[in-house]
């Protein structure tokens, strides 16, 4: 049975970081590989979005699962010609906006130099994170 893709996931193939406002919940709470903290709220999240331009390459998405309450959306992309693949686990509300999202991404081994390059943007994010 075929489904519309979320927003969130329509946000991310058209690569426009402004896209993903309306699907957010104003709490949103994102959790990265690699670090610890969250990064919270839309602001932020824009901010964030706009970082990975300058860093991923080639990135694709390859599928989207639909729970109840959850989309899983599957992606491939490069860093430094390198492959990464991963998988965005967004939770929604009840109105159907992101309150969470967690990415786990692999392999180690290149996440480390995604994780490098992207280490400067995500400190500042952090610190301007509410609750953080």
């Amino acid at each position: 049975m075929a489904f519309a893709p979320h927003p969130y996931r329509t946000a991310l193939e058209k690569r426009d970081p402004a896209l993903p406002v309306r699907a957010l919940h104003p709490d949103v709470s994102f959790y990265r590989p690699a670090f610890e903290a969250a990064i919270c709220g839309p602001d932020n999240l824009l901010a964030l979005f706009a970082v990975p331009a300058g860093v991923f390459e080639d990135p694709v998405i390859v599928d989207e699962l639909r729970g109840r309450r959850s989309r899983a959306i599957a992606f491939q992309l490069k860093v430094e010609g390198h492959p990464i693949e991963g998988v965005d686990y967004v939770k929604l509300d009840g109105n159907g906006l992101v309150r969470e999202i967690k990415v786990t991404m692999r392999p180690l081994k290149w996440l480390q130099v995604l994780a490098d390059r992207m280490a400067g943007p995500v400190a500042s994010l952090q610190h301007a994170s509410p609750g953080v």
